[in-house]
């Protein structure tokens, strides 16, 4: 009888370590399947995420395209319209025969109002596409856009740059647009007194480093719709190029700037 217990003692508790690994072996598929499941949840939702934040860049280009479309109607309608309606005005009050004082007045006056489209015409061409842009690349007309800037003194810009080469065209314009957007921003909301503005080639990439010590302000969340209308324009336009933007601000600490665009040799011109 002793010889009994002793046997079903051993296979009991055989039984019991064969039936506790069978738990923890169920228990661990159990955890590696929930795991999984919550990875695949992350992952669709990081995946949602960087759909909606695409969107939203996409948006921010059109709306971007608009805004110039907009900009570029409204001053042919107000400077080069009105002028020429006033040209027209006083055209035809000329009169064959007429009075030569005043005729000649007219003709005058008439040149004038020319002299002023013109100038306004130039203008708008060189918001348009800069011909320090198109001739020079974006290092030239950086410099040149901040040199101007510099010179108004109402802030201090201080530009530099490692080596002067050609960007693709689309990635010069883009780069010349965001400098415009950023400096447009300092000076109407920053009260900055001082801006860096860098540009340096490292390796295969291009880098483009702006800096203020204005107000700064509070970085909005990314992916959100609300105060970051500006950040969102300037991602837009750097991430159809193929570049990444990184942000740094923070209330009372200025705004930090920092462009990499890929660059290929072959793309590149001196």
């Amino acid at each position: 009888m002793g010889e009994i217990e002793n046997i079903a003692f051993p296979l009991t508790t055989v039984l019991g370590s064969i039936i506790g690994m069978l738990l923890l072996a169920v228990a661990l598929v159990v955890f590696f399947v929930v795991y999984q499941r919550r990875l695949l949840a992350q992952h669709r939702q990081m995946q949602q995420e960087e759909i909606r934040h695409q969107q939203a860049l996409l948006a921010a280009a059109v709306d971007v395209q608009e805004a110039e479309r907009r900009r570029i109607a409204r001053d042919l309608h107000d400077d080069i319209g009105s002028l020429l309606t006033a040209a027209r005005l006083y055209l035809r009050q000329m009169k064959a025969g007429g009075d030569a004082g005043r005729n000649e007045e007219i003709r005058q006056e008439s040149l004038n109002i020319l002299d002023e489209i013109i100038q306004n015409t130039r203008r708008i061409t060189h918001d348009l596409l800069p011909a320090e842009l198109e001739k020079f690349g974006f290092i030239a007309a950086a410099e040149d856009l901040c040199d101007r800037l510099n010179n108004s003194g109402g802030v201090s810009v201080d530009f530099t740059a490692t080596v002067n080469k050609r960007l693709p065209e689309q990635k010069e314009i883009a780069l010349y647009r965001v400098l415009q957007e950023l400096l447009n921003n300092t000076i109407k909301h920053a009260e900055a007194k001082r801006i860096e503005v860098h540009a340096d080639w490292l390796r295969d990439r291009f880098r483009f480093a702006y800096q203020d010590n204005g107000r700064g302000f509070e970085m909005p969340e990314r992916g959100t719709s609300t105060g970051g209308l500006g950040l969102k324009n300037i991602e837009s336009r750097i991430s159809l190029v193929g570049g990444s933007v990184d942000y740094r601000a923070a209330p009372g600490q200025g705004v930090s700037v920092n462009i990499d665009l890929p660059i290929t040799q072959e793309s590149t011109s001196n």
